[in-house]
């Protein structure tokens, strides 16, 4: 006996002796822990409010149907529907007379135009759910005292209705479906029936088995098959059917006395042929297209029967991403689209999807297959062929993959990158190649023989960006060194990609540092690693060369010659820095010092002075121009915010203010003057 899945879609199998149980398990109206009823909160209107809301709903759906000419309704009961939140009983006839002529009018429109017959029913569906609603409703017309309930049915749309739930506590009842297309199945006293929308048992309960309405008419069965329509009118007996179950748009699946399945339409009864040939098995494939079988083979069909492929495959299946259809044949596999158009004959031993970030390219369509001579990437739009690879990796967010290629005179592997269309990004000439980073930058390796630095066998790193250009190249391609990269996600100043940089000494082991590239242009920013860098101020990075740190700006040009044992900061166009005598001083951006190296300690300037020490615990208050406004005497020292002046102790806790010239405006400023008297007389 065959298994029912339920996985990415649903699988209807008919089998002989359990056709009945296998179509009562894929129901489609299927209980949950609910019952299949919206858990929604309860709101309960009138009747004539649920007359409006039928109305609506009616209107709102047939709306895409709509011209300019020929509305639904006319214009002043739309007007009215619109001011109205009810409708009387003497409304409701009107409006429910215009929704039947515009169901007629539009359906004989959709059966007169030129599309594909699948469209056709996928409309005139939505016209036939759409009016199969609104007779169900038509109850609605003499009903004033009974409370309806604002809800869902089983597709998710807001309805109006009895409240089914008030039903699960009956034990006369062992199944109540949530609303389809207007109609409620039930299942009472073992056989069953279906509710209109305000709970009457409309179509009393007497089968022994019923599908849930599709588009005005229900499948039934009373020891043989018939359909019904909303006015509990059987048909005749379905010729020759022994099990069936509905799909949708009026289409149905059907098990015949010939042990044959076939598709077959709400017409069935009266021209007594399916719409589809017969065969040994059918399941839905996905969307509207079925699988169907005849003996060992298998082929496609459509819903409304027409087929799309020959049944001439010994297995068909769906593509990862289920965008294509992969078909085996005589043990090599192809693809097919949903059209049943051949995208790839079935001559290879593998193939697989490739996704693509729409960012990348949203129409773009590739697969990756294999046969005797290799791995190659297929592009479908164009049926571009990639060159024969060893491997193809996972395409990354730029639509670039590692492909590799093996040597046979050699037999040695080379890798690169191609792009999602087959292109060679990054030629297939390294021995190893690395993940791009986030802003599209890799690392590929090469190994070398004649290597300048360590000298002999080494491992070269270059660094590609993702359009295939050389970021950081060789250094010394004829005798290169052995200089590793190891791009990374971090950023400094917003726009410059950090690159670790390991160059070999003579002596072996590595200096570490880094190189940076514009996230932007993704071209190299600096020309040489630095041991660190660092972001210093608006306009300039801070880079360690050696044991000096020096300034480059944000072209990459370096503006400050690497000279300082300390970069500390940058204040009102000085620069604080520690000199090779080990004190600190202050230069400007050309270099030029402007405060010779004479302190134990600086701090940047304010409103045109600084604070200074020269050690001993003692500080003082420098200008611009390195004169001592006041000497490095003083026990402490402060700059006020608030009054941009500077307050200074002296050891006896005695303090003085100092406006911006430097003057004390203390009122003890005699004190202060004598003490700076003192230190200039030494």
């Amino acid at each position: 006996m065959k298994k029912l899945y339920i996985v990415l879609f649903l699988l209807i199998s008919f089998i002989s002796n359990t056709f009945a149980q296998v179509v009562q398990a894929v129901s489609m109206s299927p209980k949950d822990s609910t019952g299949g009823f919206a858990n929604t909160q309860q709101q309960f209107v009138s009747g004539a409010v649920a007359r409006k809301s039928l109305v609506s709903y009616a209107k709102n759906s047939m709306s895409q149907f709509e011209d300019t000419k020929k509305k639904t309704l006319p214009k002043e009961l739309d007007s009215l529907l619109v001011k109205q939140d009810f409708l009387t009983h003497e409304q409701f006839p009107n409006y429910l007379s215009q929704i039947e002529n515009a169901y007629k009018r539009e359906l004989e429109i959709v059966n007169k135009i030129t599309i594909d017959n699948v469209s056709k029913l996928e409309q005139a569906s939505q016209l036939n759910k759409t009016y199969s609603v609104s007779q169900s409703g038509q109850c609605f017309s003499e009903k004033d005292k009974g409370s309806f309930l604002l809800t869902q049915d089983d597709e998710g749309k807001a309805i109006t209705g009895f409240a089914l739930e008030t039903l699960k506590g009956n034990p006369r009842y062992g199944l109540i479906d949530n609303y389809h297309q207007g109609y409620a199945r039930v299942k009472k006293d073992m056989v069953f029936g279906f509710l209109n929308l305000c709970g009457e048992e409309v179509i009393p309960a007497q089968y022994d088995y019923a599908e849930p309405f599709n588009d005005g008419r229900a499948l039934v069965k009373k020891f043989f098959w018939h359909f019904v329509n909303a006015e509990g009118v059987e048909s005749e007996v379905l010729a020759d059917i022994v099990d069936a179950k509905a799909l949708k748009f009026g289409v149905s699946l059907a098990k015949f006395k010939s042990n044959k399945f076939a598709l077959i339409d709400n017409s069935y009864d009266t021209v007594k042929k399916p719409i589809s040939a017969g065969y040994d098995e059918v399941e839905i494939f996905i969307g509207n297209i079925f699988k169907v079988r005849n003996g060992k083979l298998f082929g496609l069909i459509k819903i409304d029967g027409s087929p799309i492929t020959d049944i001439a495959f010994d297995r068909i299946t769906l593509s990862e991403a289920n965008r294509w259809i992969i078909v085996e044949q005589n043990k090599k596999v192809g693809l097919i689209d949903s059209d049943g158009n051949t995208r790839i004959k079935p001559s290879y031993d593998y193939i697989r999807s490739v996704t693509i970030d729409p960012s990348v390219s949203p129409t773009a369509a590739s697969v990756i297959a294999k046969d005797a001579s290799g791995i190659r990437l297929i592009e479908l739009n164009e049926r571009k062929l990639s060159e024969t690879y060893a491997s193809i990796g996972d395409f990354n967010r730029f639509g670039l993959a590692p492909a590799c290629k093996t040597l046979a005179d050699k037999g040695i592997t080379k890798c690169g990158y191609i792009s999602f269309d087959g292109t060679e990004v990054i030629p297939p000439v390294y021995d190893e190649v690395q993940p791009f980073n986030v802003t599209g930058l890799a690392v590929v390796t090469e190994k070398a023989a004649n290597c300048s630095k360590p000298v002999g066998n080494c491992l070269v790193d270059i660094v590609y960006d993702r359009f295939g250009r050389i970021v950081i190249d060789k250094v010394n391609p004829s005798a290169p060194e052995g200089i590793r990269y190891m791009v990374t996600d971090t950023i400094l100043a917003s726009t410059l990609v950090v690159i670790r940089t390991y160059t070999p000494l003579e002596k072996g082991g590595t200096d570490d540092g880094y190189n940076l590239v514009d996230k932007n242009t993704l071209k190299r920013f600096t020309s040489e690693a630095y041991k660190n860098i660092r972001k210093f101020d608006r306009t300039n990075l801070a880079m360690l060369k050696g044991e000096k740190w020096g300034l480059l700006d944000f072209t990459g040009k370096e503006v400050l010659t690497p000279s300082y044992n300390e970069l500390l900061f940058s204040s009102e166009g000085l620069i604080g820095v520690k000199y090779d005598n080990n004190k600190y001083g202050f230069i400007d951006k050309k270099g030029k010092v402007q405060i010779t190296f004479e302190y134990a300690e600086i701090n940047p300037f304010k409103n045109g002075m600084a604070i200074v020490s020269k050690g001993n615990n003692k500080v003082g208050i420098i200008n611009k121009f390195n004169a001592k406004i006041a000497p490095c005497m003083f026990k402490s020292a402060r700059y006020i915010e608030d009054t941009n002046q500077y307050e200074i102790a002296d050891t006896s806790n005695n303090l003085y203010n100092l406006n911006s010239s430097g003057d004390c405006i203390s009122a003890n400023s005699s004190k202060f003057y004598d003490l700076v008297r003192k230190a200039n007389q030494k």
